[in-house]
């Protein structure tokens, strides 16, 4: 199983960090509370270097995903030597690595480090789309401060602390620049507005389903998540299992919860806000539904000579099967990395139908947290994937046998289109045997 010093069957890969996607990418909002003393000029000269010499030395694309490394690296020194402070200096640290384009390439401040060691992150408890030209509240996290005001799925945000919305929102996009795919320079984009410290308040103007318009106060808070794959059988007689990340343990309480629906007829199995986690879990989730070992496309890395070269995965062992029958994986924008590589590996090999909106086409693998000086972090995506039939993840994200639009009015009724298509998929499928 070796290649090159790469030991695939053994190391762990963070193919996202995503966390669950409340937590998506904090550090790219700055995010940073001084606890210790201040880094020196020396220090952060030191901090800068190795990050630029990280990135430049273990992308995964030796074409460094096109961009003019060296000329960021002209740029932001300057700026880096000015910096008058700890916050002025991560702000600028993160704006480096963001020019790579990549959502999972990213610096964290020595709090967001720490939180993400814990699997914690500081959110408002809601999570913004843009529907047309609205700003619409899609999830609202459970028992939040968003959820205890009363914000439901369905309302549009019209202002963020006395601002328009839609200008802060230009004025933002602009600053964070690009990302993977649009639609994670969107949720970026959205962070980003919603971020701040635990413990301060952030004020929207908030337009219910009858067009009232009220003023809501929200409570920056820390949660944690935890990695649950929830069992239910439908009134349908369908089973489904929601799955919130792919972070260990969660192969284990999957495979609990494919024994408690195991006789259903039709299995629908939820990715929608997935954002990802362990790649040998993704893989042995992936393989309870198979009967036979199939390609799950290649991991590209650089090796020593700073060249590309790949190499084949595969998933599934006659005899290890748990489900048989007919599977659906929803999936939206933002199902990410792992969700990305569970739903398109057992699509390709026609085990699962896809239904619900194109993924967010950001699938990269880090496998090494590397710290740095004051108590910062950068991941680097040292590790790309390729699907079995050669399809580029990075970008393009998973198109969905099935799509099922967004609407205001499915929000704001609570009525879920997605599992409704699916089990209208599953039906046609046993009534055919």
């Amino acid at each position: 199983m070796k290649n090159n010093g790469f030991n695939l069957s053994m190391q762990r890969f963070s193919v996202s960090s995503l966390l669950i996607i409340f937590l998506l990418f904090a550090s790219n909002g700055l995010v940073y509370s001084q606890t210790q003393e201040e880094l020196s000029p020396k220090d952060k000269a030191e901090v800068f270097q190795k990050v630029w010499n990280l990135i430049n030395d273990r992308y995964y694309d030796s074409n460094l995903n096109g961009v003019d490394w060296l000329g960021v690296k002209k740029r932001y020194e300057p700026q880096i030597l000015k910096a008058k402070d700890d916050r002025k200096f991560y702000s600028t640290i993160k704006k480096m690595v963001a020019e790579m384009n990549d959502a999972h390439t990213r610096f964290l401040t020595p709090r967001e480090s720490l939180e993400f060691k814990k699997l914690q992150g500081t959110t408002t408890g809601i999570v913004l789309e843009k529907i047309g030209e609205q700003s619409v509240i899609v999830a609202v996290v459970p028992n939040s401060s968003a959820d205890r005001i009363g914000l439901k799925p369905g309302m549009v945000v019209k202002e963020i602390n006395g601002k328009s919305i839609e200008k802060r929102f230009a004025k933002t996009q602009k600053e964070i620049g690009s990302s993977s795919s649009e639609r994670v320079s969107e949720f970026l984009t959205y962070r980003k507005m919603l971020s701040g410290e635990p413990g301060t308040f952030i004020t929207l103007e908030v337009v219910d389903k009858k067009g009232k318009e009220f003023k809501a106060t929200l409570l920056q808070e820390v949660v944690t998540l935890k990695p649950r794959a929830t069992p239910q059988i439908l009134p349908s007689g369908i089973g489904y299992i929601s799955v919130n990340s792919f972070k260990r343990p969660i192969s284990a309480r999957f495979r609990q919860a494919l024994l408690q629906v195991k006789d259903t007829p039709g299995l629908i199995i939820d990715l929608r806000f997935n954002g990802g986690g362990d790649l040998n879990e993704t893989l042995r989730m992936a393989s309870f539904l198979l009967n036979e070992r199939r390609s799950f496309g290649k991991v590209i890395r650089r090796s020593r000579n700073l060249r590309n070269f790949s190499r084949k995965i595969s998933v599934g062992r006659r005899g290890n099967q748990i489900y048989s029958a007919p599977v659906i994986v929803l999936t939206n924008k933002f199902s990410a990395s792992g969700s990305e590589l569970f739903a398109s590996g057992l699509q390709e090999v026609g085990r699962v139908k896809v239904v619900g909106r194109q993924t967010c086409g950001c699938l990269l693998g880090i496998s090494k947290r590397h710290k740095l000086k004051g108590g910062g972090e950068l991941h680097v995506s040292d590790t790309g994937f390729l699907s079995s039939q050669g399809k580029i993840y990075e970008k393009n994200g998973i198109t969905p046998d099935k799509i099922v639009e967004l609407k205001i009015e499915d929000l704001r009724s609570g009525f879920d289109r997605g599992i409704a298509e699916a089990e209208n998929l599953l039906n046609q499928k046993m009534a055919k045997k």
